[in-house]
């Protein structure tokens, strides 16, 4: 397998892989706020400000994308542990057309002026529209997507974890006390001294593409100016201590009952059992195999779908569904049963083997993404780990039954919060707020 050749200077990261596997050349610009030093409303607001289809008036943008053949500019934004990252992705089209070099020279000339050129005209002065239009987004999109039910319960319980030290609505608030009071200039001169990670996967001589990168972005990074800001939020470790085991139960208008309940496994990326605990994670509700789908979706059909998710930063295992409330009780004594039969080693080999070729055909086939490349690249470098994906695939195929046991005996239930429709509650109920 490939990797990235990286050339740092300060602040900027390049990192090239030349392969003659794709038809396209592949650009990804990673912005880091570290440590939530940045409020993350507002980090996200100025991203999606600087990077929106218009923020060059549209008709011009789409003219430069035309000009290069590429396709759509993509934005997205996601929370990695007590870091927040701000992803920017364009495809140029290369082989049998001409003058890929030139072209992608000139797509990273666009995404470096998107970011940088409204310091140079003297300050982040956007239309008044675009701003209220992004505050908009923000009152809806805070900390996740309101609409995703499976988002809005998980975060609920990363909430009681201690994993946000402030409230959606008060960092919202804060954005709204920025915009009013004139104190965007201030913060996009801090997002302007964020690391940035520039990647670039496509078939190219690896040291005329780190030219070009830095030919694009090392002038504006240079000037950029910029004072210290203390940190306002912190993500990486909970800050209360809190019961284990607890369940909380919310009314809301939902129409089925939404449960999520996380485990803490004591792992993160990069531990020397994380791929025993991915394995684990795999045998558990990842694939459409593993023993929740297979019990409680399949077998005794009390849901619709049944899930498991690893926070790789944070050391969480997530299970998610959704049920009927005539199923509560039921799915949740399943869900531990499921757990502590992996935990006294009831696992079959051939149950085993199947999750290991499960894992491996899972990896393989994203390492062939180009997304998912630059997604691996990124999460090692903010873990600081060395384990490549070929040493994670040697490990996965050597781990045993036992060390899955031993991996889920370590783990810990630590709260199960179920979203419940307020329609089929009578009982009284302690309610549960958000500030």
């Amino acid at each position: 397998m490939q990797s990235f050749i990286t050339e740092q200077y300060n602040r900027l990261s390049v990192h090239v892989m030349p392969t003659s596997q794709y038809a396209n050349c592949y650009l990804h610009l990673g912005i880091v706020n570290e440590q939530g030093r940045i409020p993350s409303a507002v980090f996200a607001v100025i991203v999606r400000l600087l990077f929106r289809q218009d923020s060059l008036g549209k008709r011009k943008l789409q003219q430069q994308l035309w000009s290069m053949y590429a396709d759509e500019l993509r934005c997205e934004l996601e929370q990695k542990g007590e870091n927040q990252l701000a992803s920017i992705r364009l495809r140029i089209p290369a082989g049998l057309l001409p003058g890929t070099d030139a072209r992608t020279l000139d797509a990273l000339k666009l995404l470096a002026d998107m970011m940088f050129e409204p310091s140079l005209k003297g300050g982040f002065d956007f239309d008044e529209a675009q701003i209220q239009e992004e505050l908009v987004w923000a009152e809806h999109h805070a900390g996740y997507d309101v609409s995703n039910w499976d988002k809005v319960v998980q975060g609920r319980s990363l909430e009681w974890l201690g994993y946000a030290e402030r409230s959606r609505d008060a960092d919202v608030e804060q954005l709204q006390h920025c915009v009013r009071d004139g104190e965007l200039q201030q913060w996009y001169r801090e997002v302007l001294c964020s690391p940035l990670h520039i990647h670039v996967i496509g078939d190219f001589q690896s040291d005329v593409m780190i030219a070009q990168v830095m030919e694009a972005f090392l002038p504006s990074v240079v000037t950029a100016e910029g004072g210290e800001t203390p940190s306002v939020i912190g993500h990486g470790q909970p800050t209360k201590h809190r019961e284990e085991g607890e369940m909380m139960l919310e009314l809301m208008d939902v129409q089925q009952c939404k449960i999520n309940v996380t485990f803490t496994t004591g792992l993160t990326y990069g531990s020397s059992d994380y791929p025993t605990l991915f394995l684990f994670h795999s045998l558990f509700g990842a694939t459409p195999a593993s023993r929740l789908q297979s019990e409680l979706r399949e077998r005794k059909q009390w849901v619709y779908q049944i899930y498991s998710t690893l926070d790789d930063y944070r050391g969480t295992l997530h299970v998610t569904t959704g049920t009927s409330s005539e199923y509560v009780t039921e799915v949740l004594e399943a869900i531990d049963a499921e757990w502590l039969r992996i935990c006294s080693g009831d696992i079959q080999e051939v149950e085993l083997n199947r999750a290991i070729q499960n894992v491996m055909h899972y990896v393989q086939v994203g390492y062939d993404l180009p997304e998912q490349v630059v997604n691996l690249h990124i999460d090692r470098m903010l873990n600081r780990v060395q384990m490549t994906t070929p040493q994670f695939l040697e490990a996965i195929s050597c781990v045993t039954a036992e060390q899955v046991a031993e991996v889920a005996s370590g783990m810990k239930k630590a709260v199960t919060w179920i979203l419940y429709p307020e329609s089929e509650y009578s009982a009284p109920v302690q309610e549960v707020t958000h500030e």
